[in-house]
């Protein structure tokens, strides 16, 4: 194969050059770009060790013109005295809880002394239910419910105390109830 003038031995389709097409010279002034880089650099350096400087000023005008510490103020890691914030509420309410629990579902005294001491809250609703509430016995038809309010009612209107009410009427005194036998208590006033 044979070289023809203006083609490359080296490659099969001749010289890779075309003199035509080429980059131009004069768009890109490298010398500016290399100033410019420096002068941005420099810039950077100033703002960086001026700011350094001013907060190196600070914090010394700042150490100068601290107040004084009160002699009340806690030393640096002592906690402040109880009660203190919580700091894990969930927590705390997670031990109330538990303590609560067990408080409600075990035996104890209240008050040794006197004998009075705390059951379960399942045997106290037993004994509850078993023995039922204390009431103690009345023979005056006014006390309860059936009392006019004293003061302004909820109409506006002016009831004087120990008035009877005249939208009802006055309640019939309720016959004596034979009195039953009063339930045996715990020692010392407890269920």
């Amino acid at each position: 194969m044979g070289s023809t003038p203006g083609t490359n031995a080296a490659h099969p389709h001749g010289s890779l050059e075309n003199p035509e097409v080429a980059h131009e010279e004069s768009d890109i002034n490298v010398r500016a770009i290399l100033w410019f880089v420096a002068i941005l650099v420099g810039t950077t350096l100033a703002i960086h060790l001026t700011m350094y400087g001013l907060f190196v000023g600070l914090a010394r005008f700042d150490a100068k013109n601290d107040p004084a510490v009160s002699p009340l103020v806690a030393p640096a890691g002592q906690l402040p005295p109880e009660p203190r914030l919580q700091t894990t509420p969930w927590e705390d309410l997670k031990k109330f809880r538990a303590e609560e629990d067990v408080h409600l579902r075990s035996y104890g005294w209240v008050d040794k002394t006197a004998g009075v001491a705390h059951l379960p809250i399942d045997k106290a609703k037993a004994l509850l239910l078993q023995r039922g509430l204390p009431a103690r016995e009345t023979s005056d038809p006014t006390q309860g419910t059936h009392v006019a309010a004293s003061g302004e009612s909820s109409g506006g209107r002016n009831i004087p105390a120990g008035a009877p009410v005249m939208a009802a009427p006055a309640p019939q005194a309720p016959a004596p109830a034979p009195s039953a036998p009063e339930p045996a208590k715990a020692p010392g006033g407890g269920l």
